[in-house]
């Protein structure tokens, strides 16, 4: 898939030469400057702060750490009460801070796991897409 190439590319920079700027030229390119973009960065430095580097950065585990921002606890939201309470790591800080004050913080985050999504594997849709003439012919 294109989109962990891309997240290799990123945690190579990042761990390397504690670099985002790949990163950030990648996200300006390809995400709104919103609110979106800060939530793709910030989710990204996540994972490689998490040991998700190299190879292991993919978007399976990047999409799980974005869904964190829909998901709360009584009124407190995962992802913010991971950027205030867990990470000591100034980048996503900088990043994810003021989430809990984006009034448009739960659309920014489905608009990064749609985008995310788009790169998904879906063998059954793939087949129904790739061979839909062949298909229809078989089953008749």
């Amino acid at each position: 898939m294109i989109i962990n190439k891309f997240l290799q590319i990123f945690s190579e920079e990042y761990v390397n030469s504690k670099s985002t700027k790949k990163l950030i030229e990648f996200t300006k390119k390809t995400l709104p400057s919103d609110g979106t973009d800060k939530i793709f960065i910030g989710c990204v430095l996540i994972m490689f702060n998490m040991g998700f580097n190299g190879p292991a950065a993919c978007r399976e585990y990047l999409v799980s750490i974005v869904k964190a921002g829909k998901e709360k606890i009584g009124n407190t939201n995962l992802l913010y009460f991971y950027v205030e309470r867990i990470t000591t790591n100034k980048l996503v800080a900088k990043y994810l801070k003021n989430i809990n004050k984006d009034v448009d913080f739960e659309k920014h985050v489905d608009l990064v796991i749609e985008y995310l999504e788009q790169f998904s594997f879906d063998f059954v849709a793939d087949i129904k897409r790739s061979y839909d003439k062949k298909l229809k012919e078989y089953v008749k």
